[in-house]
């Protein structure tokens, strides 16, 4: 499953065929997947959890074990990504494809941003030799340090240890996306918080004109619930015409709505995000839209789990009669979550794909977290997910 897919003929997409949503799911797996997401479905319980998951596992209680049969299995690839294997097979065998993200949060020191760097680039020979996943993913606070790009954005004066320290952080990103452009894989470069995404999209814009001469190498996300990445996708565009290079676009809606608005609020500046939903919607359609008439500089990977852009997209596909559309547009959605969009677009013909994360169950804990609040968050997102496994474990008479 490398980047040199060979084309498949597309059908209507049918978001609604829980068959094949659940295909690679056991029985067990089904109705773990349900009680996680009833309790889920409590913002409280939710909240509570998340405070005592961490308390326990810092007070070196024994859950772990608990944590690992139960929220971590069912987002989580594995402990290591020997045991995530299993998954990219599993995944691999429906026609989706996996994008191998270490879940590891923010590094603090030199010693740690060495470790994630070292980490991917294991993973990137690792995929070399197998030729089982094509797709990887990094976030910059895992390599570089936090304060140092807030005073970036900031345009504060770094100190000369910050410097040099900035120069390691490229460093680290440049050796990232050499192995992977070697390797002929694909990087998704992870957005973060609007008050240190500038130098992130600087970062990842650089290593787009050096890596993306014939394909898009490497992609920059791009969180479309700011209110200025439309404006900041059409400048990426024409900059990477102008370099004469491939514009590699992920878009998502976005992940710290709550945050940027405190923030803003708290520091008495006006809000980088919409905060009407239809606003973020629009935003992100019209970013389909923008992305597909530039496709002779650029490819698109869309990243959600709302089904009518992701139903959108697929016409626009299909209306357009885009060629080699299976290289050119990629779709995306969270290991865990809407199956029924991921593996039905593969059944269509799509090039769809699962973000799955692994790493330690105490390393990965802070991301799981994050992941049950998001989902708490989104309007609607655990009636639709229950609502389907309902239906699934009806059919299946369970």
């Amino acid at each position: 499953m490398r980047n040199t897919t060979v084309q498949q003929p597309i059908r209507r997409f049918d978001p609604s065929n829980m068959q094949v949503a659940f295909c690679t799911k056991t029985d067990n797996e089904l109705k773990l997947a349900h009680w996680l997401f009833s309790m889920m479905g409590k913002p409280a319980l939710v909240k509570m959890g998340g405070v005592a998951t961490n308390w326990a596992l810092k007070l070196g209680l024994p859950v772990k074990g608990l944590i690992r049969k139960t929220i971590y299995r069912h987002f989580c690839g594995g402990e290591t990504v020997q045991e995530a294997q299993a998954v990219v097979a599993r995944l691999a065998a429906a026609r989706v494809h996996t994008v191998l993200d270490y879940a590891a949060e923010a590094q603090e020191d030199e010693a740690g941003f060495d470790a994630v760097r070292d980490e991917i680039l294991r993973n990137i020979a690792l995929a070399d030799k197998l030729k089982s996943f094509s797709y990887l993913s990094i976030k910059l606070t895992g390599i570089g340090h936090k304060d140092i790009f807030e005073k970036l954005q900031a345009c504060q004066p770094l100190t000369h240890e910050e410097h040099q320290a900035y120069i390691r952080t490229e460093q680290r990103l440049d050796a990232v996306c050499k192995a992977i452009a070697a390797a002929d894989l694909t990087l998704y470069i992870d957005a973060e918080e609007s008050w240190m995404q500038d130098p992130m999209d600087a970062l990842a814009e650089n290593m787009m004109f050096r890596y993306n001469t014939d394909r898009a190498v490497i992609f920059n996300t791009l969180q479309m619930y700011r209110t200025d990445r439309i404006e900041y996708l059409n400048g990426c565009l024409a900059r990477c015409a102008e370099a004469g290079v491939k514009a590699g676009i992920k878009i998502v809606r976005g992940a710290y709505l709550e945050k940027e608005q405190e923030r803003a609020l708290k520091y008495n500046y006006p809000c980088p995000v919409f905060t009407v939903k239809e606003d973020t919607d629009n935003s992100f359609n019209q970013a389909i839209d923008i992305t597909l008439n530039h496709l002779d500089r650029a490819e698109l990977c869309a990243a959600t789990h709302n089904e009518y852009s992701t139903t959108y997209l697929t016409k626009r596909i299909r209306k357009d009669d885009i060629e080699d559309q299976q290289k050119r547009i990629h779709f995306s959605q969270l290991y865990g979550m809407s199956d029924n969009l991921t593996f039905n677009l593969a059944d269509a013909g799509f090039n769809a794909s699962k973000y799955v994360p692994y790493g330690d169950v105490k390393t990965a804990v802070p991301y799981l977290i994050r992941r049950a609040e998001e989902n708490t968050s989104i309007a609607g997102q655990m009636g639709r997910e229950l609502n389907m496994l309902q239906e699934e474990l009806r059919r299946r008479k369970l």
